[in-house]
């Protein structure tokens, strides 16, 4: 009898197909989406995605038992009859964004990989490219703060970052703790001299 566990996958609206792991030592996950519906790309109007499927991508995740792991979705695409030419939109889901390599969730740990370290330093211990650590802090780090998504500061943190190994170059981190526990980014500065965190 083979022993087995269960381990949450937190990504919302959707189901596991498959799991495997690669010759690679790569785990695969394989997931469909549950949501029925997308914003048409064009005029912006709830659609049914039941125009088949786009074609299938592999977006990396959190690590799971120190594996490499990717989460496998062929997106859902869906019609609009409302507009001219009948366009095509494929589904928009929360936990990716479209033309990522990884998920949100792994952008957030690569971002919080970075706290006291270097790009090349998680790059090299993650082993992502240097392009894709700079994605991810450009996907989630906007350039004003949308303070109507923020409950409260709570507590506020101020780390850094070392943009370039050995050349005492570092960008500060700005930080709050949310009510339940939740780290959020609220911005990054291109150093942490007094005056520009009091003017931020």
């Amino acid at each position: 009898m083979t022993s087995s566990i269960t381990v949450p996958l937190d990504i919302p609206e959707v189901e596991v197909l498959s799991t495997e792991i690669t010759s690679e030592n790569h785990f695969l996950i394989r997931v469909e989406s549950t949501q029925k519906t997308t914003g048409c790309g064009v005029c912006g109007v709830d659609i049914a995605c039941t125009f088949g499927h786009g074609e299938e991508i592999s977006l990396r995740h959190l690590p799971v038992f120190g594996l490499e792991t990717y989460i496998v979705i062929r997106p859902k695409r869906g019609q609009c009859l409302s507009c001219h030419c009948d366009p095509t939109t494929t589904q928009i889901v929360s936990w990716y964004e479209q033309r990522s390599p990884h998920t949100q969730a792994y952008d957030e740990y690569l971002v919080k990989q970075l706290i006291n370290s270097t790009i090349e330093d998680v790059s090299l211990k993650d082993e992502v490219g240097y392009d894709a650590v700079v994605g991810a802090l450009n996907r989630l780090i906007d350039p004003e703060i949308n303070w109507d998504e923020i409950d409260e500061i709570g507590t506020l943190g101020i780390d850094e970052i070392s943009r370039s190994k050995g050349r005492k170059k570092f960008s500060a981190i700005i930080t709050s703790r949310q009510p339940k526990g939740k780290v959020r980014i609220l911005g990054v500065l291109p150093d942490r001299k007094k005056r520009r965190l009091r003017r931020s």
